[in-house]
């Protein structure tokens, strides 16, 4: 599996913070929600973020019919950070 931050595009009022490809067996991590977060909170919190997400798309890969709520409670679990804390960020 591999790791990339990159520019995930325009998805219209939405921001997608990552994404797990099954194509590729790679998460993708929002590069554009990385700087975000760094602006506002700081660059603990980019990578704190980063490792919130990387958790939370795992998560997904190994369990591929997992509701959200059980992917935010992993990734909590596995990187201290409740990810609402970056979605209030995004809102």
């Amino acid at each position: 599996m591999t790791i990339d931050v990159c520019d995930l595009g325009d998805w219209g009022a939405a921001s997608l913070l990552a994404e797990y490809d099954p194509c590729d067996d790679a998460i993708r991590i929002n590069a554009r929600v990385v700087a975000r977060v760094r602006a506002a909170l700081g660059e603990g919190s980019a990578q704190r973020f980063i490792a919130c997400a990387v958790a939370h798309e795992a998560f997904h890969r190994a369990r591929p019919g997992a509701r959200e709520a059980e992917a935010h409670a992993y990734a909590r679990a596995r990187s201290g950070v409740d990810p609402s804390v970056f979605e209030a960020v995004l809102r």
